[in-house]
């Protein structure tokens, strides 16, 4: 009987700009890269101490390199904690005597979400590590691969899009802002995305990562778009507006990414276009439900911008993009939208309510105008 081999797990928080994004859990290799696992899982604790007095930890350290659809790259914590350092990656330190390390584990990075270490050229692993997000290839037999993220690959996608500047280093500060041992159970915090499991929406946040569904199957492929935007009427009836938006959006994200052209999929094109559709009206809506009406105008133009709108779209459009410019005090732009709306809807009191209310206030703005100029001329 095979016995399957129990990891060891570590977790890297990560803060964009002080502000909190979530937890990238990772499953060290132990048995197949001892030495680099037990390095890391140290500099994770915090609870080595160098020869200079010092413990040697990633916490505070700094991405110091995104390169989008390769990789993203941090562990120079000579250089890059708390800030980028003149000599970004050029440093690093072990926990190890000799401080460069040998080389274990150099196998395949065919797939993606490998934790590895970085280097200079063979045996000469200290603390610098990176995670590639796209197959590479070309990095067979050149790197230790030392573990695998099981957890938190929207966080990894959320760095991965970050800007860089000419050098690929993140514009913004992307910070390991806690790290340790990570044991089952424990939290897996996301601040930008939802992991609920609800509505059967069991994948994963960014499409490239999944392997639910069989990608070159478009019904597979529509059903899983279908699915995370029912969870986000799910989370829209219970008032839970926050966690609807978020799986509106990555319902968008799986949209735009498998929508087929006409000719490949005549049938199931319009599915797709329709979905769409369905989904900028419910994120325009629960941006509302959040007062964010900037947001709402924007999938509201989304909408409003589409191909072979039912007048009821363009109603729906209309009225929530006139009621974001009413709440930001866009009273004309407000007042041309709801009037769009009521010549689509004549019957509809909601909206000659909101006419009205407009007109009011545009009035009422009016009327201040006067009496403001009134007392230079009076």
């Amino acid at each position: 009987m095979k016995i399957e081999t129990i990891h060891t797990n570590v977790f890297l928080d990560i803060a964009i700009n002080d502000e909190r994004i979530g937890r990238i859990v990772i499953e060290l290799f132990d048995d197949l890269a001892p030495k680099a696992s037990e390095n890391f899982l140290r500099l994770c604790k915090g609870n080595h101490q160098s020869k200079n007095g010092n413990f040697l930890t990633l916490k505070n350290n700094l991405f110091h390199k995104v390169i989008r659809n390769f990789m993203i790259q941090a562990g120079d914590i000579e250089n890059c904690s708390n800030e980028i350092g003149n000599d970004l990656g050029l440093g690093g330190l072990s926990i190890y005597d000799s401080n460069e390390f040998e080389d274990e584990n150099l196998t395949s990075f065919e797939t993606i979400h490998n934790l590895a270490m970085a280097n200079i050229g063979p045996n000469t692993n200290t603390s610098q590590f990176f995670i590639n997000t796209y197959p590479s290839p070309h990095l067979n037999g050149k790197h230790t691969i030392f573990g695998k993220v099981i957890h938190g690959k929207s966080t990894i996608r959320t760095i991965e899009s970050q800007k860089v500047d000419d050098r690929s280093v993140p514009i913004a500060k992307v910070e390991i802002v806690d790290c340790g041992e990570w044991k089952e159970g424990m939290a897996i915090p996301v601040f930008n995305a939802s992991y609920s499991n609800i509505a059967g929406d069991i994948f994963e946040e960014y499409p490239e990562d999944d392997d639910h569904f069989d990608k070159d199957k478009c019904i597979e492929t529509f059903e899983a778009c279908l699915k995370i935007k029912e969870a986000g009427g799910v989370f829209f009836k219970t008032k839970d507006y926050k966690e609807s938006f978020l799986k509106y959006i990555k319902a968008l994200r799986y949209v735009n990414e498998f929508i087929p052209d006409k000719d490949s999929e005549p049938e199931l094109e319009p599915n797709f276009q329709d979905l769409k559709k369905k989904i900028y009206l419910n994120l325009s809506l629960v941006s509302i439900n959040l007062k964010n009406f900037n947001n709402s105008l924007i999938y509201s133009n989304f909408l409003l911008d589409s191909d072979n709108l039912t007048d009821g779209e363009f109603a729906k459009g209309y009225y929530r993009r006139g009621l974001s410019y009413l709440e930001l005090k866009k009273y004309q732009e407000s007042l041309i939208d709801f009037q769009k709306c009521l010549r689509l809807n004549p019957n509809d009191k909601v909206v000659v309510q909101r006419i009205e209310q407009v007109e009011n206030m545009l009035e009422d703005l009016k009327k201040k105008e006067r009496q403001k100029y009134s007392k230079f001329f009076g």
